[in-house]
């Protein structure tokens, strides 16, 4: 009689395979969504982390950095390199502005990130060839010589001394970086400020932002206060600035998704209690049978839940298993984060099983006479 319930699985194996696949498929785009998301998230905050500034500051009006279009000239800037809170001669030039560059005549997403060498704002050395040839004077000059060279993150795929369309101009890969990708894969293109301004600005003084680090012995929440006061510039920490950047790059635009999931959280609740549902009226006779001999409620509400635990356990479990595996070969970086994914499993769990409660109520309801009848 304890196996009882394994019997009933085995006599109907086609509906109990069909019910885990399909928890299954579920668990799966439900960790899978939130690996996209936890993906982005992990994206919008490497790069920016990576630079070593404490402080970013856009164009009064435009939103903050990396949010809105922000232009701002780096010779009115001057003053952030002896500027109160700031290490001195830390303010960096920064343009950031997505483009899209062609590589063997293909056309690709990708971020100019136009910078200084040897400043903040991105790589001091290449993983693999060399850094680009860095400009010859500290200010803005138009006739500056500076060579067409930029350094290419290392994934993707391109070779030392290939050439890129940007623009109406050609520019050559020197060198790879460690790979810094941007929301959804988009690959950063590390060049010299100078060039990121002939190329995307029209060779003009602007650049996108200016970034500085702040002195250790003040807080960078006061120092950025003091400069957003400022009429012409708006200044934010980096905490500020990454909560911005994941609001407007991955929360805003994910909402759907979210929803999404809670309702594939619904789905998979609904797919349990519909099969055991229907499973249940197809055993009426049993049940009546089972009660008829000395069956109690409790007895009948356990086959009926073991069945359900089992079929809930394995299709989790599985969807655990097999979204780690689809993660792996998803064509975008996907983070599955263990806690969460034993969270997501606990609760899909807990939904599965409730479903599945709910509808083997109605079994222990049933009356031997009315069951031998085929009724319910």
């Amino acid at each position: 009689m304890k196996t009882l319930f394994l019997k009933d699985m085995r006599y109907r194996q086609a509906r109990v395979v069909l019910t885990t696949l399909g928890i299954t498929v579920l668990i799966s785009l439900i960790l899978l969504l939130g690996g996209i998301m936890n993906g982005m998230r992990i994206q919008a905050r490497q790069y920016v982390e990576s630079t070593g500034a404490d402080l970013w500051i856009s164009a009064e009006g435009s939103g903050g950095a990396f949010i809105g279009f922000s232009l701002v000239v780096e010779e009115y800037m001057a003053f952030l390199n002896s500027g109160r809170g700031l290490v001195p001669d830390s303010a960096s030039p920064l343009v950031f502005a997505q483009a899209r560059p062609t590589v063997d005549g293909k056309s690709t997403k990708a971020i100019v990130v136009g910078y200084k060498l040897g400043q903040l704002g991105g790589p001091k050395q290449a993983i693999e060839g060399r850094m680009f040839t860095a400009s010859n004077f500290e200010d803005y000059r138009p006739e500056d010589p500076v060579p067409y060279e930029v350094v290419v993150d290392e994934k993707m795929g391109l070779e030392i001394g290939q050439q890129i369309g940007l623009g109406n101009e050609k520019v050559r890969v020197v060198g790879k970086a460690k790979s810094l990708m941007f929301v959804l894969d988009t690959p950063l293109l590390f060049m010299d400020v100078r060039i990121a301004q002939k190329l995307l600005l029209g060779n003009t003084p602007h650049v996108n932002m200016m970034i500085a680090k702040a002195n250790k012995n003040l807080s960078s929440t006061e120092v950025a206060r003091d400069y957003d006061a400022l009429e012409t510039i708006e200044a934010s920490t980096l905490k500020q600035t990454l909560g911005n950047i994941i609001e407007y790059y991955v929360d805003e635009p994910m909402k759907a998704v979210q929803f999404l999931r809670v309702m594939l959280w619904l789905a998979a609740g609904i797919l349990v209690g519909m099969i055991t549902y229907v499973t249940m009226l197809e055993k009426t006779q049993e049940i009546g049978v089972l009660k008829a001999i000395g069956g109690s409620n409790g007895y009948v509400m356990g086959l009926l839940l073991k069945q359900v635990v089992l079929i809930s356990s394995v299709g989790v479990l599985l969807g655990l298993s097999l979204s780690y595996v689809f993660a792996a070969a998803a064509p975008i970086f996907v983070a599955i984060h263990f806690v969460e994914s034993i969270i997501v499993a606990c609760i899909s769990f807990i939904v599965c099983c409730g479903s599945g409660y709910l509808a083997a109520r109605k079994a222990i309801t049933v009356d031997p006479m009315i069951a031998f009848r085929g009724e319910i």
